[in-house]
């Protein structure tokens, strides 16, 4: 889901949602932030060759009549896209998956333990109603997403929230519980902590951000309109004077809606659809190589998935590169069941490829030689369902038999949400220490596989209290060496964004993080 969208076994919407701390390196860190800080890198609007004004209209998949306009409870694409619309975070991750500073220009930790952070403000930004952006709008925001116990609480976990303060007007002191050096990555690795202005409940007062397009109008599940931000301190942009966000039931039907002219965008497509639009005269196709995943879930605390031999049996079963080419039609690269490939401190050595044998002896020993489980599937992402069909196809081959259930989206996210035995979830790219945040932990918002492991949870906080790189990347290394052999993930590939849009449609460029449609970036899109 999100990052979006996939925390305590629960519900996905609020949320009660490794020791040692190595000092002397807060000033390399701090240098290193430092060099990181300042204004965005996404495409600048002199690149684009195109007109001012204009309706935009993009087509999504996956909303239902939940859908929401609160940034901080965002499940699906959808919400995202509106989110990203309406509201910015303080920094976010880039088209090529590096932190970029957006309401923030700095942060830097206080102290060599990075128990204290400072976060300073990019000055003369304003909401959408006038009013500026300052730094009680930031202490609101944080103590929202904490005492509400949204999704982003975990990126949040260390705060203490009664001890964020304002230093002057643009500069906000965050002090922590324990020692948390990766501050920055995390805020920058989830999607669902957007600044809002002080006392804003977008439940009942009208959205206002900072983002690139104001509110206009909203119906769940089936249209959003947005108009173009006079205020909007990215100088040129937006390029649309309205932005339609449509949501449709499928991808055909969203394929179709292009082709018709009815949309100008469309993401989160399948290979077929994206095939098809590839040779259509008037539109053009963007596959990205992206960090996206779409994993198999396995509940790690229910038989038969918390027995490790049955989890390793079906993972070994897989064969990844068959999966690509049958499900995705050849659009995703293998992958052995561990996330965030772009990560510096993504273990690159760990491989796994299909072994039959090997998968019939784990059975055997685990007494589960004629196996019979359940996968519920649902079109949330591109290629889910296919990818159960065919991974269902490539068990039977262990003697495993796996019966499909498909249920709509509204369903799969719905009450049954992160409690499925056996499942699937989607999430584009995070780094590698936010998505274990949002989904490896008994805290974790979006903990599809309920993993509970001590020496994990350990690991995870020593990671996280290292301001030290070259040491962070070893704990790293032993907590994927975990996910390897002992996790509740099938991850068989690495799943390529595909977006198609029409020839009138200037500004797209590809993107390493994995959300559709130019990264959501829809105010550097411009019509001809």
């Amino acid at each position: 889901m999100l990052p979006i969208a996939g925390a305590l076994p629960g519900t996905r919407q609020q949320l009660p949602t490794r020791r040692t701390v190595l000092a002397g390196a807060a000033s390399t860190l701090a240098a290193g932030l430092l060099a990181g800080c300042g204004t965005s890198s996404r495409a600048a609007p002199a690149a684009v060759t195109g007109r001012r004004g204009g309706v935009l209209r993009v087509g999504l998949t996956g909303g239902s009549a939940s859908d929401t306009l609160d940034p901080h409870q965002g499940l699906n694409y959808l919400d995202t896209a509106r989110a990203q619309a309406l509201y910015e975070p303080l920094v976010q991750l880039d088209a090529d998956a590096r932190i970029e500073y957006v309401l923030a220009t700095q942060m830097s930790p206080r102290d060599p333990l990075a128990t204290q952070w400072v976060i300073r403000l990019r000055p003369g930004v304003q909401f959408h109603d006038g009013q500026a952006l300052t730094a009680t709008d930031v202490i609101y925001t944080m103590r929202r997403i904490i005492t509400n116990k949204y999704s982003a609480i975990n990126v949040l976990g260390p705060v203490d929230p009664a001890g964020i303060r304002a230093l002057d007007k643009h500069s906000v002191l965050v002090p922590m519980t324990r020692p948390y050096a990766t501050l920055p990555e995390q805020l920058a690795g989830i999607l669902t902590a957007q600044i809002l202005p002080d006392g804003l409940n977008p439940a009942t007062g009208k959205p206002n951000g900072t983002g690139p397009f104001a509110y206009h109008r909203f119906t769940p599940g089936q249209r959003s309109v947005f108009t173009r931000n006079p205020r909007y301190w990215r100088d040129g942009l937006p390029w649309a004077d309205t932005l339609q966000i449509l949501d449709f039931p499928d991808p055909v039907s969203l394929a179709d809606a292009l082709r018709t002219g009815v949309i100008d965008a469309a993401g989160t497509l399948d290979g077929p659809q994206f095939t098809s639009l590839a040779t259509t005269t008037g539109i053009h196709a963007v596959a990205s190589k992206a960090g996206t995943i779409v994993p198999f879930t396995m509940r790690t605390d229910l038989a038969p998935f918390d027995d490790v031999r049955v989890r390793q049996a079906l993972r070994l079963a897989a064969s990844r590169p068959q999966l690509i080419d049958s499900a995705l039609d050849g659009y995703g690269t293998p992958a052995s069941d561990v996330f965030s490939p772009w990560d510096a401190e993504y273990d690159h050595a760990l491989r796994r490829e299909q072994d039959i044998p090997q998968s019939k002896h784990l059975l055997k020993q685990a007494g589960q030689e004629d196996l019979r489980v359940e996968l519920v599937t649902s079109p949330i992402a591109t290629g889910a369902v296919a990818m159960a069909t065919v991974l269902a196809e490539q068990a039977a081959a262990a003697g495993i038999s796996i019966r499909l259930r498909q249920v709509d989206p509204g369903t799969f996210f719905g009450p049954q949400y992160l409690q499925w035995p056996f499942a699937q979830d989607f999430y584009s790219y995070s780094p590698y220490l936010v998505q274990a945040t949002l989904s490896m932990l008994p805290t974790s918002p979006w903990n599809e596989t309920h993993e509970d492991s001590p020496d994990y949870i350990r690991l995870y906080h020593e990671a996280n209290a290292t301001l030290n790189t070259s040491t962070r990347k070893e704990i790293a290394y032993r907590m994927q060496q975990d996910d390897f052999t002992h996790g509740g993930y099938i991850i068989p590939a690495f799943v390529d964004t595909l977006d198609a849009y029409s020839a009138t449609v200037t500004g797209y460029r590809e993107s390493r993080v994995g959300q559709p449609v130019n990264d959501l970036n829809f105010a550097a899109l411009a019509l001809t």
